[in-house]
This record gives structure tokens, C-alpha cells and sequence, in this order.
């Protein structure tokens, strides 16, 4: 946690050093207060100071009240100020941090564990940085000024406050502890909640056309129930801290006051002397208090700022270059002998890989389910490093590429399309901030999506969340528009056309045929009719290639393409 503090909050330096100062003065305040109350009590109501006295020392009383409250408010604002810009440096850095992530670490951290990351664990850190700046040198200080000044007024005496100290610091220690790996697993239980609770949001509809939501409600109060009960021990635990150091405070109070009657009735102590004595132990009880709240604040923040920490210490294992793709120089993409699994002890998805793709030519990849074709592009995108072997751009190793060059030169459409909140406009200019308005429309006209911006208001229309006042195949249209948007060289629409009708298909690829000549184009697809007309197909099974060639040499040569024909009732000439 003080790692975070040191690193994310070096900027404000004076602010730290202050907002402590600021405190200290008026917890200085705070302890000249019993002396000048046992002055009132011993010089003015039983001395000779009479009522002027009291009047002078109760307008001193007050004046440093006055001055405790600004100082108390500097601190504050101190306090507010850099905490929030510590949550503002630290938020942006971890958001970089995980956008710089592999598809595999991403895969490993998981979307909920980083969400949690992100919101809860980094304001649990953001609270405990304020709560140190207000409070953690004022306590100690307190504890510290009341056993010395006590010391100074009744030395016999100071005993009480010596033991009464060191079991209360007991009592906060062991529950402070405790509280620790109960608050690790609180958090766990968050990441688990937000997961379930993201999976019923996005998958709504799902859950209700299958009548599921009893199922996912048991589901998420079964978890709920988990987080309740560890919360309940933690609660258990810290619900002792007040009791013990109430009964503690109390006792010491019970001691003072009956030792002090005797002081007093000997002619040791004063009146004002018990009082202030009393106001000290109230005073080092309530710092007490404070530092047993601190403690566990620190304990949740500490816990959190650990898994924060996991998170800057993952390191990406994409291997990524300095070189660039030469822009004048066809694009060549070669695969040799790449394998891929995407975990160790797994069967790879893709294996023993060879293929060239080029510029100018478009290309169909089908296969059946999990036979590799996504894991490909995947790869081809540099999403994941290859387990074996090389791909090779211009005969670069793309490993040895820049990983912003090769994404500038290829616009993927994945399976499931994914619009951002705001409008169609904003939504195409994702891909191209600099996207003309001629460049726009054209974009939407070859993905058959003109009908789309008409019957809405045009680039300016409104998009929902997720795109979810879009229907399925408007939204597949709009994210192929937005990739057309990029002009990239290479053009992956992965079984982007899943939702559309065969027409709106057939127009869709003659239109990116007829308009995208000179790029390299290639369709993943299950359909036999979105990929015959390509200029070479790639059959793939089970993370093979098992054919490449046109659709007739495939019919003739490659079993897997023929029994794929026939299964989609495709004519097959002998």
C-alpha cells in the first residue's frame, strides 16, 4: 500500500508533509485544553481568580477552538486533495497497465477481477491514504502528549495510563491481524459477485428466454450468502475492538478516580488535577479508538493495494518490436510451421501452420466449430504470441514488429459485434478520428448500411450501450463499416456476416470485391456461400489445414471441403 502511496502520490510532497503539520498543531490545541480547564478549577472556582479569571481562561478556550477548527479544515482539504489526485494518477496508470495486456493475461486476470480492480480495491486504497494524512500522526501524538502530560501531573499515577495503553494497543493488534485475510477474501467474493453480476446483465435476454432466473438468482445469493459470512466473522472480530477498550478506558478511569480521592484527601493532587487527568485518559481512548479504526481501514486497503500490486507486477508476454511495416512494400503475410495452445497443459488450438497470404487477393478460411479459424486471426493480429514456430509480415517476424503496425494495417470484424455509447459518427470515427464524412458514408454504403443511418437521424443517431437499440445485423453492418472506416490493408470480417440475410451477404461481398481490389480480404466463415468465390479457400479441422484452393479443386481434392458442401446443401459435381 505504501509502495502505491510513494509512487502514485510523489507529486503532492508539501500537501503530505502539511496536512500532518496542520493536525498536530491542533491536536497541540487539544492537549493545552485540560490545563487550562484545571486552571479554571483550581485557580478560579476554588482560588482566588474569581469570575474575571474564568472569563479570560474560557475566551483562551475558545480561541484555540477556533484556531483547532481552521487547522483541522486545512487539513482536510489537504487531505482531500491528494487523495483524490492519488485515485486520478492511479486509475489512469492501471487503465494503461491493462490495456497493455495480451489476450492471455487478460484471459488469466479475468474482465471482473480487474473491473473490481479498478473501482473498489483502488478506492479502499484511495480512504486509506486520506485516513493516514488526518488521523494517523494525530493519534500517536495523542497517546504520546497524554502519557507525558499525565506524567507530569501525577507521576504516581502514571501506571494507569502506561498499562491502560499497552492493552488497548493488544486489543487493536490482534484484531487488526485477523482482520486482514478476511478482508482478502471479501474482495475475492467482490470479483466473483461483479462476475455474476455482469454475466446476467449482458446475457439479460438469455437467461430469460430460457427461463433461468431462479437458477441465476440462487446462484448469486449462494455467492452472496459466501461474502455475508465471511463479512459476519470479520464484524464479529471487529465489534470486540469497542467493548474490550471501553471496558479497558473505564477501569483505568475507576482507578484514577479512586487513587486521585486519595491524592487529593493527602494534599498530592488538586481538583483540576483529577479532572485533566480524566480528560487525558478520555482523550488517549478516543486516539485509541481512531487507530483502532485506522487499523482496519489500513487491513481492507492493504488487502486491496496487494492485489492492485499483482496487477502492475503482471507483465505482458507479447513480444513486440520497434520495426515498422514498409508502407510501399506489398503486404505479405507468411505462416511457418506456427502451433499455438492457448495454455500450457492444453491441446493446441491451431498446429503445423503454413501459409501465405497476399496483398490484392481475397481469401475464405471455413471450418466447423473450434477448428481454429479465430485462433488464426487471433494470431495473425499478434493478440497472441505463437507457441512454435513463425508468421512473418514483408519477412519480418512479427514478434520483432511494432505491435501499432501491425494493427494500422489490419481492420478485423470479430464474431461478436461490440458498439461503443454515443453516436453512429463516433462510433466510425473509433476506427479513424480523422474519418471525412465521404469516407463515412461510403464505409456504411459498401457495408449495406445506408438504410440503417436513413431510418434512423443520420451519423448523429444515438447508440445505446452495446449497440442494444440495434438489431443483430445492423450492429454486424455498423462494426464492418467502422473497420472499412480504417482503410487498413488487410481486411478479417470473422464470420461478420453471421446475422445477415444471404442477400444483404451476396451484396456485401460484391461490394467490398468491386470497391477493395487492392486489399487483402479475408472471410472467416461456416457458410460455403459467403467464402466459393474467394481466390483460394483454406479448410481447416481440428487446428489443421487440410486444403487450400478454389472451391472446385477443394470439391475434387479435399474431403473435409466436400462433406462441408453437402452438409449445407451445396451442389457437388463428381
Amino acid at each position: 500500500m505504501f509502495k502505491l502511496f510513494a509512487q502514485y502520490a510523489k507529486k503532492y510532497k508539501i500537501e503530505i508533509i502539511l496536512a500532518p503539520i496542520f493536525k498536530i498543531f491542533e491536536a497541540v490545541f487539544g492537549l493545552i485544553t485540560p490545563f487550562i480547564v484545571k486552571n479554571i478549577i483550581d485557580n478560579g472556582i476554588n482560588g482566588d481568580g474569581g469570575v474575571n479569571y474564568i472569563i479570560q481562561q474560557g475566551l483562551i478556550l475558545l480561541a484555540l477552538a477556533i484556531v483547532g477548527f481552521a487547522m483541522t479544515m486545512v487539513c482536510q482539504y489537504l487531505s482531500i486533495r491528494v487523495a483524490t489526485n492519488y485515485g486520478y494518477i492511479l486509475r489512469n496508470k492501471l487503465y494503461e497497465k491493462i490495456n497493455s495486456f495480451s489476450y492471455k493475461e487478460l484471459d488469466t486476470l479475468t474482465t471482473s477481477r480487474l473491473e473490481t480492480n479498478i473501482s473498489n480495491d483502488l478506492i479502499a486504497t484511495q480512504n486509506a491514504l486520506m485516513m493516514m494524512l488526518r488521523l494517523a500522526v494525530r493519534a500517536p501524538f495523542i497517546v504520546v502528549g497524554a502519557l507525558i502530560l499525565s506524567i507530569f501531573i501525577a507521576p504516581n499515577l502514571c501506571w494507569i495510563f502506561l498499562l491502560g495503553g499497552v492493552l488497548l494497543g493488544l486489543i487493536i493488534f490482534l484484531i487488526g491481524f485477523i482482520s486482514i485475510p478476511y478482508n482478502t477474501k471479501i474482495q475475492s467474493g467482490m470479483d466473483d459477485l461483479t462476475k455474476i453480476s455482469e454475466d446476467n446483465l449482458t446475457g439479460a435476454r438469455i437467461v430469460r428466454a430460457f427461463n433461468k432466473q431462479d437458477y441465476e438468482r440462487k446462484r448469486f445469493t449462494f455467492k452472496t450468502a459466501s461474502v455475508q459470512q465471511v463479512s459476519e466473522r470479520l464484524s464479529r472480530f471487529s465489534s470486540l475492538s469497542n467493548p474490550l477498550n471501553l471496558l479497558v478506558i473505564n477501569s483505568c478511569i475507576i482507578l484514577i478516580l479512586y487513587l486521585g480521592a486519595i491524592n487529593v484527601s493527602g494534599g498530592t493532587l488538586s481538583q483540576g488535577d483529577i479532572v485533566s487527568l480524566v480528560n487525558y485518559m478520555f482523550q488517549i481512548s478516543a486516539a485509541i479508538v481512531v487507530v483502532a479504526n485506522l487499523i482496519v481501514i489500513f487491513a481492507k486497503g492493504s488487502s486491496c493495494a496487494k492485489r492492485i500490486n499483482e496487477v502492475f507486477a503482471t507483465e505482458t508476454t507479447l513480444k513486440v518490436g520497434h520495426e515498422e511495416i514498409n508502407k510501399n512494400e506489398q503486404i505479405k503475410i507468411e505462416f511457418k510451421d506456427v502451433s499455438f495452445a492457448y495454455n500450457k497443459d492444453a491441446s493446441p488450438a491451431v498446429a503445423n501452420i503454413n501459409l501465405t497470404l497476399l496483398e490484392g487477393k481475397t481469401y475464405g478460411l471455413i471450418g466447423g466449430t473450434g477448428a481454429g479459424k479465430t485462433t488464426l486471426m487471433y494470431l495473425m493480429n499478434h493478440f497472441y504470441d505463437v507457441s512454435d514456430g513463425h508468421i512473418y509480415f514483408q519477412d519480418k517476424d512479427i514478434q520483432n514488429l511494432s505491435f501499432k503496425s501491425v494493427n494500422e494495417n489490419i481492420a478485423i470484424v470479430s464474431q461478436n459485434p461490440v458498439l461503443f455509447t454515443g453516436t453512429i459518427a463516433s462510433n466510425l470515427k473509433f476506427a479513424n478520428e480523422n474519418a471525412s464524412e465521404e469516407l463515412m458514408f461510403n464505409s456504411l454504403k459498401i457495408a449495406q448500411c445506408l438504410d440503417v443511418v436513413e431510418a434512423k437521424d443520420g451519423l448523429e443517431a444515438k447508440v445505446n450501450q452495446g449497440g442494444k437499440n440495434f438489431s443483430g445485423g445492423q450492429r454486424q453492418r455498423l462494426t464492418i463499416a467502422r473497420s472499412l472506416c480504417k482503410d487498413s490493408r488487410v481486411l478479417v470480417l470473422d464470420d461478420a456476416s453471421s446475422a445477415l440475410d444471404f442477400k444483404t451477404d451476396f451484396n456485401l461481398r460484391k461490394a467490398i470485391k468491386d470497391n477493395l481490389k487492392d486489399k487483402l480480404i479475408i472471410y472467416v466463415s461456416q457458410r460455403v456461400s459467403s467464402i466459393k468465390d474467394c481466390d483460394e479457400i483454406i479448410v481447416m479441422e481440428k487446428g489443421e489445414i487440410k486444403g487450400v484452393g478454389s472451391h472446385d479443386d477443394l470439391i475434387k481434392n479435399c474431403e473435409v471441403y466436400r462433406h462441408i458442401c453437402l452438409s449445407q446443401n451445396v451442389e457437388v459435381q463428381a
